[in-house]
């Protein structure tokens, strides 16, 4: 490649494609499920509905029974808001159900290239089926989910508990070493969010630590776009998320104040906020699943002084207007990443067309032709630009002839020619990369917006999921391939070239796996390029021809 400029162009491409893919996060997580109590193993092995006893300080006598609640019968009580619906066992005395009762299940998705790769190598099911069915409404819980669970010792199931009342909804578990665990959850005047408070008393010294938790039987999740739930926190500011489950062996701490932590989903969130900081969270192995532990400061608890650990408790969408109201950090929960300021402006704009159009694919095309009026002066004057750089392309080739020998001098000489002719060499470039920021913002507002979440556009039933057809990207790298026909490759490094050549199909295949919400905006945004590059050289007027060198 002789040209430098060209060299450097190609360069800031590859650069561009690099941070492009490495820009989406994957998360994962998995929580956990019990077994037999023994002496050597009472976590791995506890039994459900009982609570692992902690072992007796030296020096203290053991505690005689004091009326420990009776066996479990698994009754469940139910709290209920606008969006969610909530059910509390009194086996565990812990949430085993979160559920969206407006919100129905994911639909199956399959595209027809994944069909196509099932059915080569004999894992299909036969023909093929863009969407499946499914049942019921979105839950964040499996059947061996507890949130809110609460102990001492080991992680574990805190035992049997009896309802003492209904309004507000309060639970207590009495252990037979005279633990006694009491659960109050309140509705509050804000919708979808709940006061949670969890006491910690005994009738005799006990040792801790106490704790609270979250854990289910997560499973890792298979892409970025997965909506599989897993266990996250937000500590000393950062968003944590649980590691890939098979990778917890043992309980890791996360050191730090902790602002909530819980279960969640691309779109959905169920988290508790200790009211004041307490205590430290933990990621642990949990029977065949894992979870978060907060695990408290006290080591002993004495008789008459009660540990009182109040919680907010939120359970809904993650809308980031909403969360950021809220407080406790939940508006990370969004995870908009380092451009999140422009993602909330467009997030704002999409919310105001939605408004007025009813439609989220309608609102994504208004917002797409809003992006590009916004930029149009930013990309025009990329294209006089690079008009511009073309135009004095001879004379560059002739001074690199000239000076081939002199590299000095032909730097010196380039320059001068740049002067002369009023060229900026990072004219076509520095336009493009101020737009970056908005192009990755728009990237990660589409990518957790819960509204597109079961919206249909079109051939589409889910904007939050692929497009089974491939309608979307297809039409985008066939509008790509139009865009190069009407860009002209003379002067282009024959390398350079043959790489831009491949863009489109590299742009495609990565377009495929994206939700079709995404790319519905990228293929239309290719369709206005296309017609502003058809503009832009039709009423472009070149310069005068450049005298030779």
């Amino acid at each position: 490649m002789k040209d430098p400029t060209e060299r450097r162009a190609l360069i800031a491409i590859v650069l561009c494609l690099a941070v492009f893919y490495l820009w989406s996060a994957f998360f994962g997580p998995k929580p956990p499920v019990e077994g037999e109590a023994t002496a050597e193993n009472p976590v791995e092995n506890a039994a459900p509905g009982t609570l692992s006893p902690a072992v007796p300080a030296a020096g203290v006598p053991a505690v005689a029974a004091v009326a420990p609640t009776g066996p479990c019968t698994d009754k469940r009580t139910a709290i209920d808001s606008d969006t969610v619906h909530i059910s509390v066992s009194t086996c565990g005395g812990a949430i085993t159900t979160v559920e969206m009762p407006k919100v129905p299940a994911p639909v199956p998705v399959t595209p027809w290239w994944t069909w196509i790769w099932e059915t080569v190598t004999g894992e299909g099911p036969g023909g093929w089926r863009p969407y499946g069915e499914a049942g019921g409404v979105l839950t964040l819980l499996t059947e061996q989910g507890a949130f809110a669970s609460a102990g001492r010792g080991a992680f574990g199931t805190d035992g049997a508990y009896e309802i003492i009342s209904t309004e507000p909804l309060t639970l207590r578990h009495v252990a037979a070493d005279g633990l006694t665990i009491t659960k109050t959850f309140a509705s509050t005047a804000d919708t979808d969010v709940f006061d949670l408070t969890v006491r910690f008393e005994a009738t005799a010294p006990l040792n801790g630590p106490f704790w609270v938790g979250v854990s289910d039987d997560f499973r890792a999740p298979e892409s970025a776009y997965d909506m599989a739930p897993h266990a996250s926190a937000v500590v000393d500011g950062d968003l944590v998320r649980m590691t890939t489950p098979g990778d917890v062996l043992a309980s890791t701490p996360v050191p730090g104040r902790v602002s909530w932590f819980g279960v969640e989903n691309r779109y959905f969130l169920a988290a508790l906020a200790p009211s004041e900081p307490w205590g430290e969270l933990s990621w642990s192995p949990l029977g065949t699943g894992h979870g978060g532990f907060l695990v408290g400061p006290e080591a002993s608890l004495a008789p008459g002084k009660p540990i009182d650990v109040k919680f907010t408790l939120f359970a809904g969408p993650k809308h980031v207007e909403r969360l950021t109201t809220l407080g406790h950090d939940f508006d990370a929960a969004a995870d908009l990443g380092f451009f999140g300021f422009f993602s909330k402006i467009l997030l704002f704009f999409l919310n105001f067309f939605h408004a007025s159009l009813a439609n989220w694919g309608l609102s994504i095309i208004a917002l797409t032709f809003l992006v590009r009026i916004v930029f149009y002066p930013l990309s025009a004057k990329a294209f006089k630009s690079g008009k511009a750089m073309q135009a004095v392309q001879p004379l560059l080739k002739e001074l690199q002839e000239k000076y081939k020998d002199d590299k000095e001098a032909q730097t010196r000489e380039t320059m001068a020619l740049f002067q002369q002719h009023k060229v900026n060499p990072l004219g076509g470039c520095l336009p493009l990369l101020l737009q970056m920021p908005v192009f990755f913002a728009l990237y990660t507002a589409l990518l957790h917006t819960p509204d597109l979440f079961g919206a249909g556009f079109l051939h589409v039933h889910d904007l939050s999921a692929p497009d089974p057809f491939g309608a979307f990207p297809f039409f985008m790298a066939i509008g790509m391939v139009l865009q190069q026909r009407m860009t002209p490759m003379t002067g282009m490094d024959p390398a350079q070239a043959q790489m831009m050549r491949f863009m489109p199909l590299i742009f495609a295949l990565f377009m495929f796996g994206l939700p079709a919400g995404l790319s519905l905006y990228y293929a239309l945004n290719t369709v206005l390029s296309i017609l502003q590059q058809w503009y832009n050289t039709r009423s472009y007027k070149p310069p005068v021809a450049a005298a030779t060198a």
